[in-house]
């Protein structure tokens, strides 16, 4: 997945999990994984749990989960662990929903590419889970000069005031 963007802008990164069950298992119970990125092109800002659509999977009743972001330089950790009963994760959750969805802030020009880690992934019971990754690019480029256009007398009128002023110096010479 390619996003582009411009310095100074922010760009959202979802980190995505599909081909669970529907309404059976397996389903996901808690993952662990690192989100590499360039530091010196983008910026994390901000971390957001959940799918903003179907809401946060791993809290399917309310009942909270353990999550947290843990930035380092040119990474970050995301991690969840569902309170949900394993019977309710299995029949309740999503087949495909985001895990996650990480701001950026573009910081420097370039190409930089986004990695994924799983540490790892655990179905409702527990037990692991087996992931095909895919990673992303974000290119960033140079805002651009902030250029105003200064708008340029028209000919005719240049030369009215030219042939105005001839006509001033000749009456005051007398010609």
């Amino acid at each position: 997945i390619s996003q582009n963007t411009t310095v100074g802008s922010s760009v959202n990164a979802a980190v995505k999990i599909s081909g669970l069950g529907i309404g059976t298992a397996p389903s996901l119970g808690a993952f662990d994984v690192d989100v590499g990125f360039d530091s010196s092109i983008l910026g994390l800002n901000t971390v957001t749990f959940g799918d903003p659509v179907l809401g946060d999977q791993l809290d399917l009743f309310g009942l909270g989960s353990l999550s947290a972001a843990t930035p380092g330089t040119g990474t970050v950790n995301l991690f969840e662990l569902s309170f949900d009963l394993p019977s309710d994760i299995d029949s309740l959750q999503a087949d495909s929903f985001m895990l996650a969805t990480l701001t950026f802030d573009a910081m420097g020009t370039g190409m930089s590419g986004l990695s994924i880690a799983v540490n790892a992934l655990g179905d409702a019971l527990g037990d692991p889970l087996i992931a095909d990754l895919q990673g992303g690019v974000v290119t960033v480029s140079s805002a651009g000069p902030v250029t105003s256009t200064v708008p340029e007398p028209s000919s005719l009128f240049l030369l009215g005031i030219g042939i105005l002023g001839i006509l001033s110096q000749a009456t005051r010479r007398g010609v």
